[in-house]
């Protein structure tokens, strides 16, 4: 009998619904669950994934049950029953894509101080889930898309940081295939890359064709065979990836995302090793080439980098998204710029982030950016 793999994908919008849809299409014998604070709006929304794949002949196991992240003894309780092998956390206070909702001119001043200020409405409900994990002490894999490349680092420093994250870094790394593949002249079955970044370059590049100063590593092979610098540019990638292979960037972009989370879900409930592109792995800033396998989650290094390279070009590529550092104690501090922007706009007044403040961080912040909103209503 082949063993069954419960899988609890918390939070059913956009991105969860997504999640649910492919897994359920994935013909694996999963046992998914879905936990979610509206029962019977979360019971529609899996209906939608079995019709969708009971279309496609597949016959997923999917339940829903009550799950509110913000009471961490009621979750506590619940994973204790339920024993998941896998949770993914596709929760956050407020979503990437809200700001986005403004008029163009609100959204591109509000924008410039990029991702790392929003921080606080990310590591809410992580650190509560990751607190009831604990609590049960469950052996569960968490994967969290919660801003991973600054919320498990800080939440390390609480020994909270969950297993890995998803998206962002994973979002590139198809563009830079098939603009590798095509500037090649060969299929992109034969290109694999092996590409470090945090969100703010995986964000940029795929829209404005440059990563704007910010550092990165990107290693692109040919039939395992590590490409030189004359056959390939990496400015003349990144304009193709922004041109030729450009993408839409609004929620329709969320199945990018989406199948990122599916691939590590999938090769951690599969029990195979795979290599994926991943942000936040064992509590580090940033985004990286990751190995799953049985043993254990590591990251693929090519010979010539070092992990601590590796790593220090993540926290310098954090700095263009607003975050001057992810302090050992977990502390979150923006740069100047960023928090001088959100003063301004909002009358939002934070130079950083410490983790048992993030609650009440987070409540002044949707409050503040509610009265902003409400301006252009």
């Amino acid at each position: 009998m082949v063993e069954r793999v419960k899988i609890l994908i918390i939070g059913y919008g956009v991105l969860g619904g997504a999640v649910l849809d492919l897994l359920s299409q994935s013909g694996r014998p999963y046992d998914l669950h879905v936990g979610a604070r509206n029962v019977q709006q979360a019971s529609l929304r899996a209906n939608v994934s079995r019709y969708t794949a009971l279309n496609l002949g597949h016959h997923p196991t999917i339940e829903v049950m009550p799950m509110d992240l913000m009471n961490i003894e009621a979750t506590a309780e619940r994973l204790a029953a339920l024993r998941p092998d896998i949770i993914f956390n596709a929760t956050t206070l407020q979503p990437w894509w809200i700001i986005k909702q403004l008029p163009a001119d609100a959204y591109q001043q509000i924008d410039k101080a990029c991702a790392g200020v929003w921080t606080p409405m990310d590591l809410v409900l992580v650190r509560r889930l990751m607190k009831a994990v604990r609590e049960v002490g469950l052996e569960s894999l968490v994967v969290n898309a919660s801003f991973a490349d600054v919320t498990h680092a800080a939440l390390a420093a609480e020994g909270l940081a969950p297993a890995i994250g998803i998206g962002n870094v994973a979002n590139a790394v198809p563009g830079i295939r098939l603009a590798a593949a095509h500037l090649l002249g060969c299929d992109v079955k034969a290109v694999d890359v092996r590409f470090f970044a945090q969100h703010y370059v995986s964000y940029r590049m795929p829209s404005t064709g440059t990563t704007d100063g910010a550092p990165y590593y990107l290693a692109i092979y040919r039939e395992g065979r590590r490409t030189r610098p004359e056959e390939l540019d990496h400015d003349e990638i990144f304009a193709n990836v922004a041109g030729q292979f450009r993408r839409v960037g609004d929620l329709t972009a969320q199945l990018v995302t989406a199948s990122s989370a599916t691939a590590v879900i999938r090769a951690l409930a599969d029990r195979v090793e795979r290599v994926v592109h991943a942000p936040g792995p064992l509590g580090l800033v940033g985004g990286y080439p990751v190995r799953i396998a049985p043993a254990g989650i590591s990251i693929d290094l090519p010979e010539e980098l070092s992990l601590d390279e590796a790593v220090e070009i993540n926290k310098g590529c954090q700095k263009f998204d607003g975050i001057e550092a992810v302090e050992s104690d977990g502390t979150v501090r923006f740069t100047a710029e960023s928090a001088e922007i959100v003063r301004k706009l909002l009358g939002y007044d934070c130079e950083a982030v410490a983790l048992e403040e993030c609650e009440d961080r987070a409540e002044e912040l949707a409050t503040k950016y509610a009265e902003y909103r409400r301006r252009f209503e």
